[in-house]
């Protein structure tokens, strides 16, 4: 075995996966959580991080779209998958596809030599890097210029710079548009909050869905239900910081869906609930933060929905213990949970809004909102 093979085998065994949910196909993602988990392989929180996409269900066209763009920022060498089933022998499988993939070292070879940008010549020629060095006003060499007098509201690529607008004190403060989604670590399925920003603030926001509506999944069980629950406690646990209670809940969210009528969920569960009422620095980092209340702008928030982030995150896992018991607890509809997200998150910077978008248990696979539907005042970034 080569050098080149014995490094790409050793980098395999600490493969970094960047796993993309699709709406409804939650089950599949914690399945190749668990897989990746036993190969010794860690979760990205980036496309940068990552060596592996793996997308858990079929994506619609625009969320395809978004996933397209995450694969093209990959560094290579890179794999990539999309697993339709949460069957653990169709998800190990995949993986094993993936690690045969990155350890292809001809392919990633060839991969490389295909993306855009790639220049042959600077792999051959030796005087480049000085040619580079020595380009001047004279060199006929006008890529790295800058027309001073030109217009300046784009940047290189074409991004859009921020531009001004009026703060809270009355002065002016830049503004820019900034997407949250679909693609983050603990992040609602298809989930687009797109924000206007001064500095981390966020001073207006619109929610909405890719792909329209989903549905058409097959109702879980009570079991199912609960380790959906014990997951989405999770989530806000990993966003908090909180690894001692996020690793709790995971176990618990594990054994409901290994054992179902077993009483090792149901204990794990009772475990995680004192946990979650004796931890006072995880009560403390979320008191206060988006803060709801029924009623409010017309819309009637069930009670276990309302109070601070603190407050939905131990009724999140007392509706665990509701779900196992078959007592399901009613709903908002998705439309009226993203009109909340858009409220909720303004004046908040980005950590706390994805920490209160997260207490919030979005599920968007029963209903989806059509990305066409906007508010006056915001555009696409």
């Amino acid at each position: 075995m080569g050098l080149r093979n014995q490094m790409a085998t050793l980098a395999v065994e600490a493969t970094h996966l960047l796993v993309i949910e699709t709406p409804g196909a939650w089950r599949t993602r914690v399945t190749i959580e668990r897989e990746a988990e036993v190969r010794g392989w860690r979760l990205a929180w980036s496309a940068a991080d990552a060596d592996a996409l793996v997308i858990a269900g079929r994506p619609g066209p625009q969320l395809s779209e978004r996933i397209k763009t995450v694969w093209d920022q990959l560094p290579g060498p890179r794999s990539r998958a999309v697993v339709a089933d949460h069957d653990a022998a169709t998800v190990r499988a995949a993986l094993e596809a993936v690690a045969a993939e990155l350890l292809d070292t001809e392919r990633q070879t060839r991969d490389a030599r295909e993306r855009d940008g790639f220049d042959p010549k600077s792999m051959n020629d030796a005087d480049e890097p000085e040619r580079h060095l020595q380009a001047g006003p004279d060199s006929g060499d006008t890529d790295g210029d800058m027309d001073m007098s030109g217009d300046m509201d784009m940047s290189p690529s074409g991004i859009p710079l921020a531009e001004g607008g009026p703060d809270r004190d009355g002065l002016e403060m830049d503004v820019l548009h900034v997407p949250l989604g679909p693609v983050l670590p603990h992040w609602p399925a298809g989930l687009v909050l797109r924000c206007a920003l001064q500095g981390d603030v966020i001073i207006e926001a619109e929610a909405s869905v890719l792909d329209g509506p989903h549905s058409g999944f097959p109702r879980p069980s009570p079991a199912e239900r609960a380790a959906q629950r014990c997951d989405q406690v999770a989530d806000v646990l990993a966003l908090a910081g909180s690894a001692r209670a996020h690793a709790m809940a995971m176990d618990a969210r594990d054994a409901l869906l290994e054992h179902p009528q077993s009483a090792d969920g149901t204990t794990l569960l009772a475990g995680l609930e004192r946990r979650l009422r004796r931890d006072r620095l995880l009560r403390w980092s979320l008191r206060g933060l988006g803060e709801l209340r029924s009623g409010h702008e017309g819309i009637e928030v069930p009670p276990h929905l309302c109070g601070d982030a603190a407050v939905r995150l131990r009724h999140l896992a007392g509706q665990a213990r509701a779900e196992l018991a078959g007592d399901a607890l009613p709903e908002l509809s998705l439309p009226d949970v993203l009109a909340t997200v858009e409220r909720l998150v303004v004046g908040l910077d980005l950590a706390a809004a994805r920490l209160v978008i997260a207490s919030l248990a979005i599920d968007t696979a029963p209903l989806g909102v059509p990305a066409g539907r906007r508010r006056p005042g915001l555009r696409d970034a």
